[in-house]
C-alpha cells in the first residue's frame, strides 16, 4: 500500500531537520558602500579557490545554501567570520551587531580562532573595537596578494570545506548575472577628470633664528597669522626677514635667517640644517594644508573637523546668490550651475516630510608632493539646522548623508566640485592662498584631466534636476532587521 505523501513529506523534512549542518560558508563582514570594492574581489578570490563565501554585495556565491537571516547562517552556517576592520566598521551598528552574533557563536559552540580581523587601511589598531585587539589580523594594508595567499594557507590548515559550486566560473557567470545592460564600456578615448588641482609654490622658504626656544619661543609666535612652523628652535614661514620682524614687533630680535629654495627643499632636504627629505616634504605640505584652511576661513566659508583631522569646508546658507555657483563645463566650455547649499527635510513612517534643516556640500583638502605638487579635494555632505553650524552627533550626519545622497552619481558630485572651485577662485583660473604679504600657493580651480582609452556609457541616467531648489529629503528611520540587510 503506498505510503501517505503527507507522512513521507513529514518524514523528509524530519530527516533534514535532524541532518548534521557542515560549516562551509565564509562570511565577509563588512561597512557598505565604503569596502565594497575590496570585498568584491576578496569573495571573487576566495570563490575561485573553491570556498562557498557570502557577502551582501555578491549574496552567497559558490554554493547554494538557504538560511532564515544573517543570524542563522553565522550561527549555523559559518566555518570563518572575516571582519573587515577600518574605521567605519568599527562604528556602523550593522557591523557591529554581526561582530556581536559572531562571538555568540564562537563561545556557544566552542569554535576556535573563528573570528578572523581583516586590517586594509592605516586605521590605527587601538582605535578598534576591544574585542578584536587581542585576535590575529591579516594585514591586507601591506598588499592583497600577500595577504589573500597567507588568508588561503590558514583555510587550508584549518580545513576549511571546499563547495564543488565555487570556481572561476562561478564567479563568471555572477558577474555577468550582475552586468547592467544599461552600463557598459566602448573603446574610444575620453577625458576623465579627477579631484587633483595643481599647486605652484612660492620660491623661497625661510628658516628664521629668534634667539628663543621652547615655551618662550611658541608664545613669541602665538600671535603670527601666516602660515607658518615651528622646526629645531626655527620659525619655518615663506615670509622674508623683513616681514617676520615687523609682524612679531620689537619685542621679538630676529637673529638670523637661513633661505632655502622650495623645490630643492622639498627633493633633498638641508644638511646643514639638518632637515632629511621626508621632513621636508611634510613641513612644505603643513605649510600648503594652513594656507588653504586659512583661506576658506578668510572667504567666510564654514568648516566641520572630520574623522581624519581634516577640516571639510562649506558655504553657509545664503552666502552665494540662491545657494547657487556657477562655472564652465571643461569638455563642453558651455556654463552652467549647481546648488551648493540647500534645504533637507525628514519623511515620516506615514509618509509626510517635515523640515530638518540644511544640506551643504563641503570639501577636505589632502596636500601632496610628490611626483608634483597638487591639493586632493574629496567630497562631503554637512548637515546643519541654522545653515552654519554642523550636526554634533557624527552619527545622525551619517545616517543622514547615506539615506539622501545615495541617488547622487559621479556627474553629481564631480559638477559640484567644479562649482565649488569656481565660487572659491570666483571665477578665475587660479586660487590665491597666501603665505605672506608678498608670497603665496597659486592652486589651478580647473581639475587635472586625463585621457582614458575606454568610454564608460551609462543610459538612461537621470541627474538631478537643478532647474528649482533642491530639497533632500531623509527616509524613514528603518529596524535593526531592515538596516542589516541593506546598506550598512
Amino acid at each position: 500500500m503506498a505510503q501517505d505523501t503527507t507522512d513521507l513529506a513529514s518524514s523528509a523534512e524530519a530527516t533534514a531537520s535532524t541532518a548534521p549542518v557542515v560549516r562551509g560558508v565564509i562570511f565577509l563582514s563588512h561597512a557598505n558602500p565604503e569596502e565594497n570594492a575590496f570585498v568584491t574581489w576578496l569573495a571573487a578570490q576566495l570563490v575561485t579557490a573553491g570556498y562557498e563565501v557570502w557577502c551582501d554585495v555578491t549574496k552567497l556565491l559558490g554554493g547554494e545554501r538557504f538560511w532564515r537571516d544573517i543570524e542563522e547562517a553565522i550561527d549555523a552556517h559559518t566555518f570563518r567570520f572575516l571582519f573587515v576592520s577600518t574605521l567605519e566598521t568599527n562604528r556602523k551598528s550593522g557591523t557591529l551587531r554581526e561582530l556581536k552574533l559572531a562571538i555568540a557563536a564562537q563561545e556557544s559552540h566552542g569554535l576556535g580562532d573563528f573570528i578572523i580581523p581583516l586590517k586594509i587601511d592605516d586605521f590605527p589598531f587601538a582605535s578598534m573595537d576591544a574585542r578584536l585587539r587581542d585576535l590575529n589580523f591579516m594585514r591586507f594594508d601591506q598588499g592583497w596578494p600577500a595577504a589573500l595567499a597567507k588568508l588561503l594557507k590558514l583555510l587550508e590548515r584549518e580545513g576549511a570545506p571546499m563547495s564543488p559550486l565555487a570556481s572561476a566560473s562561478a564567479v563568471t557567470e555572477w558577474r555577468q548575472r550582475s552586468f547592467d545592460s544599461r552600463r557598459r564600456v566602448q573603446v574610444g578615448e575620453e577625458a576623465v577628470y579627477s579631484n587633483w588641482f595643481r599647486v605652484t609654490l612660492p620660491e623661497k622658504l625661510w628658516f628664521h633664528d629668534l634667539g628663543l626656544a621652547g615655551r618662550k619661543l611658541e608664545q613669541a609666535v602665538s600671535g603670527y597669522a601666516f602660515p607658518h612652523r615651528l622646526h629645531a628652535d626655527r620659525l619655518v614661514s615663506f615670509a622674508s626677514p623683513p616681514e617676520v620682524q615687523l609682524a612679531l614687533g620689537p619685542k621679538v630680535a630676529l637673529r638670523r635667517s637661513d633661505e632655502v629654495r622650495t623645490e630643492d627643499f622639498i627633493a633633498n632636504g638641508d644638511e646643514a640644517l639638518e632637515i632629511l627629505q621626508s621632513d621636508a616634504s611634510n613641513i612644505v605640505t603643513g605649510l600648503l594644508g594652513q594656507a588653504w584652511n586659512r583661506t576658506l576661513e578668510e572667504k567666510g566659508l564654514a568648516s566641520l573637523a572630520m574623522a581624519s583631522g581634516a577640516l571639510a569646508w562649506f558655504f553657509r546658507k545664503d552666502q552665494l546668490p540662491n545657494n547657487r555657483a556657477h562655472f564652465t563645463r571643461p569638455k563642453t566650455q558651455k556654463k552652467t550651475f549647481r546648488q551648493l547649499v540647500g534645504s533637507k527635510s525628514k519623511r515620516t513612517r506615514v509618509g509626510e516630510k517635515a523640515p530638518d534643516g540644511h544640506w551643504h556640500y563641503a570639501v577636505s583638502a589632502l596636500p601632496q608632493l610628490h611626483p608634483f605638487p597638487r591639493l586632493v579635494l574629496r567630497h562631503h555632505v554637512i548637515f546643519t539646522d541654522d545653515g552654519e553650524t554642523p550636526w554634533k552627533s557624527a552619527e545622525r550626519m551619517l545616517k543622514a548623508r547615506r539615506s539622501v545622497c545615495k541617488r547622487w552619481w559621479n556627474a553629481e558630485w564631480r559638477d559640484r566640485l567644479f562649482a565649488m572651485l569656481a565660487a572659491l577662485g570666483e571665477g578665475g583660473d587660479e586660487l590665491t592662498l597666501s603665505v605672506s604679504d608678498d608670497a603665496a600657493f597659486a592652486m589651478s580651480t580647473q581639475p587635472m584631466s586625463f585621457v582614458s582609452p575606454r568610454r564608460f556609457l551609462e543610459d538612461n541616467e537621470c541627474g538631478i534636476d537643478e532647474s528649482g531648489d533642491i530639497e533632500l529629503v531623509e527616509d524613514a528611520d528603518e529596524d535593526d532587521e531592515q538596516e542589516d540587510d541593506g546598506e550598512r
